[in-house]
């Protein structure tokens, strides 16, 4: 089984830049951000790019701190779908693309996704280093550092000006990689 941590920052909720990122337990990550957006979307921006980042038949659990992503990637999204992708009250459904490429990218993987939810700022090492690497991706883009000519997630278009960051500590993982390099030294990966 692979298991991964994700987290999302937003650094003034909602419309601050934002940063999103995702470590597997063996020490491998990857980051991201935009110029603007909400917390929420930077959570699902994580768990979309774990999924996608990890490809194949075996299990993978996704640990994370946002009861929100994980309840939209596994329990709300199986009414929404029956109701026309639509909330129990009739509205919309919130970040509706960024859900709907969490639900394809599951549904496509040969093997099962699972979630499990884990307290926050608590000391667990990989959710404080996911959020870590969340929120330098934030500050990088709330800096300027950001990749302007990328977007969030490719294929949903670029509706206000999200991008992804590519720096020298994370490469940012198309749909088909299979892992981001490099690997930190279990040795310092806390520090």
């Amino acid at each position: 089984m692979i298991t991964v941590s994700t987290d999302g920052s937003c650094l003034s909720n909602p419309g601050g830049a934002i940063g999103w990122a995702w470590i597997n337990h063996d020490g491998t990550f990857d980051s991201g951000g935009a110029a603007s957006g909400t917390n929420q979307v930077a959570e699902l921006t994580a768990l979309l790019q774990a999924v996608r980042s990890h490809p194949g038949a075996e299990p993978l659990l996704i640990e994370s701190d946002s009861q929100y992503a994980i309840k939209c990637a596994s329990e709300w999204v199986v009414a929404w779908k029956r109701k026309g992708w639509r909330t129990a009250g009739g509205q919309p459904v919130k970040n509706l693309e960024l859900v709907q490429a969490i639900d394809r990218a599951i549904t496509e993987r040969a093997g099962p996704v699972r979630f499990r939810w884990v307290r926050g700022h608590v000391g667990d090492p990989f959710n404080e280093r996911a959020d870590q690497l969340a929120g330098l991706a934030a500050q990088d883009w709330a800096a300027g550092r950001g990749d302007l000519d990328g977007t969030l997630v490719p294929e949903l278009g670029d509706p206000a000006d999200r991008g992804t960051r590519t720096t020298p500590t994370a490469a940012v993982a198309p749909a088909a990689k299979v892992a981001a390099e490099p690997a930190w030294d279990m040795d310092t990966l806390f520090d």
